[in-house]
């Protein structure tokens, strides 16, 4: 009897335990920070579907869908901070769980991205954490970066690392690429087997934009005195005003801008040495 009664204190002490770790387990959402352009969509069970608006909490297991203007900023919190969802795009919270617990938090978010396009901000994740984006034909895998996926399989980093899992036509198991900042795996090549090219700066810069826009570096429009969401670069905009590159720019190449319905008249100057009639 004595031995049960000298036990049952220990097993009340590892419950208690127990039930103080598990109370530091929780489960993320993501918050509409702005609808920028367009118009989307939301559902929590697939069916009903409702507008999204600024300021919206949504959960694991809601939909967001935008249409072919419709630009939304998330934020998640540890769970990210940020993802930008552009125009054409459906994007599921699958699952966004954060852990505490013996001197580290465990943060797993996974997104499947079934349509369009997303970009991303990651913050530095411990190594037991996982950020992941499923699409059709794979799953990248994203560590503290900046980064760009689409529904195809294109995956930019633009700061940090990540890799992809690819699941190309008529493989019987998926192919891994690690993808390091600067690059972009595209499933396209080498016969449609993937492989890695540097990345273009227009997809640099739309990064950086986007990132910018949400809240993690100065923005590029704003660098280029342009408000408001530019899907393009912005050294494509007719109106930018001119400013010489630099080394080391990111906002290269610098395309000066064609001049269309010129305002000011231009009077014909003759030729030197004429003059009046006889």
């Amino acid at each position: 009897m004595n031995k049960q009664l000298r036990f049952c204190p220990g097993v009340v002490v590892f419950s208690a335990l127990a039930l103080g770790f598990s109370a530091l387990a929780g489960t993320g959402s993501a918050r509409v920070d702005a609808v920028r352009a367009g118009a989307a969509q939301y559902s929590t069970d697939g069916v009903t579907w409702n507008e999204v608006k600024k300021g919206v909490v949504l959960g694991p297991g809601a939909t967001i869908k935008t249409d072919t203007l419709g630009v939304v900023d998330l934020y998640l919190g540890k769970n990210g901070p940020f993802v930008r969802v552009t125009p054409d795009t459906t994007l599921a919270l699958t699952t966004l769980n954060v852990e505490s617990g013996a001197g580290e938090t465990i943060i797993t978010t996974e997104l499947g991205l079934r349509a369009g396009k997303i970009q991303g901000v990651v913050r530095k994740m411990s190594a037991a954490s996982r950020y992941e984006v499923v699409t059709p034909v794979g799953v990248v895998g994203i560590r503290g970066t900046k980064y760009q996926v689409s529904a195809r399989g294109e995956f930019s980093v633009l700061e940090g690392s990540g890799y992809v899992k690819y699941n190309a036509p008529g493989a019987t198991a998926p192919t891994e690429f690690q993808v390091r900042a600067g690059y972009t795996f595209e499933p396209t090549l080498n016969n449609n087997k993937g492989g890695l090219i540097e990345s273009l700066p227009s997809i640099n810069e739309e990064i950086t934009l986007a990132a910018g826009q949400m809240g993690a570096a100065p923005a590029a429009a704003e660098v280029a005195g342009v408000t408001g969401y530019a899907p393009e670069p912005t050294w494509a905009i007719e109106d930018r005003p001119f400013q010489p590159p630099t080394q080391g720019s990111l906002f290269k190449p610098f395309v000066l801008p064609p001049v269309f319905n010129p305002t000011t008249p231009v009077t014909p100057v003759p030729p030197s040495g004429s003059g009046g009639g006889e």
